[in-house]
């Protein structure tokens, strides 16, 4: 298969977007928090039920590979405290600029990849990467923007950048646990194990060690979370890894930076909203640059 690691990456962004609506649906019952200690947790279940149900398990590498560390720290960074982040700004800036200030991942990720991978993009991936992180800010900017207070503007930014470094940095980290060596499966159940104890000792040190019951005793957020789980922090972010993989973290981060765009099929359909002529032109633009990542 040609471009197996580009393909892996827009599949992880249609994964993401999918999973991000009922991410919504299930935060606005059960609080963010508590639903993020939610679907972290239920990832590593059904992560290892997949580990051991296909008969994989013997694959999971020995502790003592120094690539473990790695991938235990890049959960830690990515999926705690890079989700408490950008959560965060979530709830200080809004959506519309958060997803702005998360289109910076992947310039980040080309940056970070080359002391830890060796990693340099040619003159067509720069260009791809452009016009796709280009089309995704029109996309992203088309509503008018409410204003948050001074203090919670600058903080929701802070918040912001520091979810776009831990994406950045949590990725390249992966790449480098998994080398050769360590398949996608097993390295997404150690981050997502490193993940879990992180996200619980956070909990505990926060006295929101029952946030989940939010979850569990609504039923449309818990069948909301089963999905998002699924789809993101399970098979979504274990294609991430694939994607890692078998391209360049830069790229794939880019293709991953796609959501904003690849959702509005989906909230034309199920929230019957309406694209106008921007939206279209910024996903026109989003497009000719992946076909330029693909051609390259």
């Amino acid at each position: 298969m040609q471009h197996p690691g580009e393909i892996a990456a827009l599949g992880t962004a249609a994964m993401w977007s999918c999973g991000s609506l009922l991410f919504t649906a299930a935060a606005r019952r059960a609080g963010a928090f508590g639903l993020n200690q939610f679907r972290i947790t239920l990832a590593l279940v059904f992560l290892c039920a997949i580990l051991f149900l296909t008969g994989t398990a013997r694959s999971f590498p020995r502790f003592s590979n120094p690539g473990v560390a790695w991938l235990a720290v890049s959960g830690l960074i990515r999926l705690t405290l890079g989700d408490l982040c950008y959560f965060g700004s979530l709830v200080l800036l809004g959506p519309r600029l958060t997803t702005l200030l998360a289109a910076l991942a992947p310039p980040i990720t080309a940056v970070v990849a080359v002391p830890f991978l060796d990693e340099r993009l040619g003159a067509r991936a720069l260009i791809g990467m452009i016009l796709t992180l280009g089309g995704v800010a029109w996309v992203v900017l088309e509503r008018p923007v409410v204003e948050a207070p001074r203090g919670h503007r600058a903080r929701g930014v802070i918040l912001g950048l520091l979810a776009a470094v831990g994406q950045g940095v949590g990725l390249v980290l992966a790449k480098r646990g998994m080398g050769h060596a360590i398949d996608p499966l097993p390295a997404n159940i150690i981050r997502m194990a490193a993940a879990t104890l992180g996200i619980w000792i956070i909990a505990l040190l926060t006295g929101r060690l029952d946030s989940p019951r939010g979850v569990w005793t609504n039923r449309t957020a818990r069948w909301s979370a089963f999905g998002a789980t699924l789809l993101g922090p399970t098979f979504g972010v274990w294609l991430s890894l694939v994607a890692a993989r078998h391209t360049k973290t830069g790229i794939a981060a880019t293709l991953m930076a796609t959501v904003p765009v690849l959702i509005l099929p989906l909230v034309i359909i199920f929230h019957k909203e309406k694209v106008s002529l921007r939206a279209a032109f910024g996903a026109v633009l989003v497009v000719a640059g992946v076909a330029v990542i693909f051609l390259r």
